[in-house]
């Protein structure tokens, strides 16, 4: 039997979220962000299914539920300034303020009332000038979820460093580390090596 997943179709991916008062949990997606309950289980109720566009939420009720401080969720949007100011003014944890990010994104981080960081995204524009990287320690950096087209990046260490979901055309890589560089989690250093031994061999 075959190991590979490359004839599967993959469906819907969708993000978790501990909450200690589900109710109230759906109260504030609802609400503030505009979701949708479309399921919930339970008698009393302990999981739910919101969303809200190509969004998908699923909350647990989990009464001791303790927040991580790693993000639970990524949320691309097309206005991070108009979601920022909605949160804003509903008086919800900013948590990492809104900026322009090196890697494509215009984003800022926000927590729910059960402190689940969610990490919004908002594409910088196509026409904006290309991202340059230079002489930046980038190892162990994780981009997901971006945009780097046309991104140049000039004596990097991108060692160990990670890339999901990040549109790469035309991406220029020139003197930069890559030893552990992962995409899509391959490893890039180790699929030259095996792709030059090949040619060595032929």
């Amino acid at each position: 039997m075959s190991s590979s997943t490359s004839n599967i179709r993959f469906g819907r991916l969708a993000a978790s979220a501990f909450t200690r008062d589900i109710q109230a949990a759906h109260a504030f997606y609802r609400d503030v962000l505009g979701f949708t309950k479309t399921f919930e289980n339970g008698d009393p109720v302990g999981f739910m299914i919101l969303e809200k566009g190509g969004a998908e939420l699923h909350l647990s009720l989990v009464r001791d539920h303790k927040p991580s401080t790693a993000n639970v969720a990524h949320l691309m949007v097309d206005d991070a300034d108009a979601l920022h100011q909605v949160l804003v003014a509903a008086g919800v944890r900013i948590i990492k303020s809104l900026a322009d990010k090196d890697y494509g994104l215009r984003a800022f981080v926000f927590a729910d009332p059960d402190g689940n960081r969610i990490d919004v995204g908002q594409p910088l524009e196509a026409g904006a000038e290309a991202t340059r990287f230079e002489n930046l320690d980038l190892s162990s950096a994780a981009f997901a979820n971006c945009r780097l087209a046309g991104a140049t990046f000039t004596d990097v260490d991108l060692s160990k460093a990670s890339l999901n979901n990040v549109n790469l055309s035309g991406v220029t890589i020139d003197d930069a580390r890559i030893d552990g560089l992962t995409i899509f989690g391959m490893d890039i250093q180790a699929l030259i090596r095996a792709e030059l031994a090949r040619r060595r061999e032929g």
